[in-house]
């Protein structure tokens, strides 16, 4: 059931506010998603609910831990229920199926038939605090995927422009 638009939202559970005495780990795949915490009380119907809606829910022992309220949940920044703060250039389209934000894919065209397929996108990871890099995607018998920081991206562009130089070939924007 990954791919179920159920597992981008916890179901609502029945919660008191009382002082927790378990843990509910909720996995969506094989990764853990979320920690639900619950009373003794909720803690059949909590799990119930969670299967119910398409999520994997595992009752845990909490711990000497900082103390959590009946129904509080935490939402793992990593997992499919994360707030996702779409950067600006994000095409907002199966960024949690990729585990990454990406661009639209530009393709490196001619406009004429070419050995290989290649595309050319930003991407980022979707943890907080890391940086987007530019990915080529190469298409044909061995795809392969090659990400450049941002950095390395403009030498590239740099390193590109002068080798085109050397064959005489690039066109040059006409001088006023």
């Amino acid at each position: 059931m990954p791919g179920s638009p159920h597992l981008q939202h916890l179901p609502s559970l029945a919660s008191c506010g009382s002082a927790a005495e378990a843990r509910i780990e909720v996995y969506g795949g094989y990764s853990l998603d979320a920690s639900v915490y619950v009373c003794r009380r909720h803690l059949t119907s909590g799990v119930a609910a969670l299967h119910a809606y398409g999520w994997r829910a595992e009752p845990a022992a909490v711990g000497p831990l900082a103390p959590r309220p009946c129904g509080y949940a935490y939402r793992y920044p990593t997992g499919r229920l994360a707030d996702l703060a779409h950067p600006h250039w994000c095409d907002r389209s199966g960024c949690l199926d990729r585990r990454r934000h990406r661009s639209l894919r530009l393709p490196v065209s001619a406009g004429q038939p070419e050995g290989a397929v290649a595309e050319l996108a930003l991407s980022q990871g979707l943890t907080a605090g890391l940086e987007p890099v530019l990915t080529l995607a190469v298409v044909g018998p061995d795809d392969h995927e090659l990400s450049l920081s941002l950095k390395q991206g403009r030498v590239l562009s740099y390193q590109v422009r002068r080798l085109l130089d050397l064959t005489g070939r690039r066109r040059r924007p006409a001088s006023r």
